[in-house]
């Protein structure tokens, strides 16, 4: 029989916990798929008592299960990434603490896979629960981000991956900012599936918008190169058009009655900031170079292997 963590990052849920753990009691009681359960909660140090209290109700867990407490609040993303490290199992699976996500939803994510032979399967939503600034700032964050080479435009926070994906991510010891730049490296074939939105059961959603800008700006200079592309991109753009207008002056003291020393200190003046610029930009792709091989974006993964 395959094997199925799942990932709950655990921040202020005291409120949430029982009613979360008596659906995911229902569902590993009803599931029709042949798969063994556990789960792995990560607390990400919300010091409310979330950890004490979910210690308290061990009583009422009937599946398998293990708990991680984190010193401080790094953040969803670090707190996953924690969890994801620690499973062992062929799928995982992560979702929400406060039940936007339904346990039982998880049989289309698998179903899905199973159709598709997916390595990653998101959890597109029929209707976000969320507010229309909170919306609006997750479509925002989509295009800012958008790539040529990772597509995060069906990137939830309910996803279902093969054990393969996490094999970046499991070498990454310092805090994430964005799990899904690793989980999404290592995946050839992404699928998604519909699934409900539910409203919150309890409290409000501490992922602020102001979160969503910082976690966007924290994608641009931690998990992207984008500025050293830009440096690289407008060095050699201006350093041609500084050669241009070199050329245009040389032109004019040639052909045209120019003041004396004007051309020499305006050429002079050009061509050495753009000579300049030239060496920023070969600098910043060297930079660039060592980033993606520093982050090991560019590593080969076997999803698959089969012995005859």
């Amino acid at each position: 029989m395959k094997t199925l963590d799942i990932v709950i990052p655990l921040y202020k849920s005291k409120a949430t916990l029982e009613a979360l753990i008596a659906r995911l009691n229902e569902w590993n009681n009803a599931k029709q798929i042949e798969l063994s359960m556990r789960v792995l909660f990560v607390e990400d140090g919300s010091n409310d008592g979330t950890f004490e209290f979910l210690k308290s109700i061990q009583s009422q867990i009937q599946f398998n299960f293990q708990a991680f407490r984190l010193t401080r609040n790094y953040g969803q993303h670090t707190a996953i990434a924690t969890g994801l490290n620690c499973s062992t199992a062929d799928v995982v699976v992560v979702m929400d603490d406060d039940l936007q996500h339904d346990p039982f939803e998880i049989e289309l994510l698998v179903k899905t896979m199973n159709e598709t032979n997916a390595d990653i399967v998101y959890g597109t939503y029929k209707e976000k629960q969320h507010s229309m600034f909170r919306n609006f700032s997750s479509r925002v964050l989509k295009r800012i981000t958008k790539s040529k080479s990772v597509d995060f435009s069906n990137v939830t926070s309910f996803k279902l991956m093969k054990s393969h994906v996490l094999s970046t991510l499991k070498e990454q010891l310092s805090p994430i900012v964005f799990v899904d730049v690793y989980l999404l490296q290592n995946a050839g074939n992404v699928a998604t599936c519909e699934v409900n939105h539910a409203k919150r059961i309890a409290g409000k959603s501490t992922y602020s918008s102001f979160k969503l800008l910082q976690l966007t700006f924290g994608i641009i200079l931690f998990h992207s190169s984008l500025p050293l592309k830009m440096i690289v991109r407008v060095g050699l753009s201006m350093s041609l058009v500084f050669f241009g207008m070199s050329c245009y002056y040389v032109y004019q003291k040639l052909f045209n009655d120019v003041e004396m020393g004007f051309t020499s200190i305006i050429v002079a003046i050009f061509l050495s900031t753009g000579l300049i610029l030239v060496s920023l930009g070969i600098i910043g792709e060297y930079i660039r170079r060592i980033w993606v091989r520093q982050n090991q974006l560019e590593q080969i993964t076997v999803a698959e292997q089969w012995n005859a």
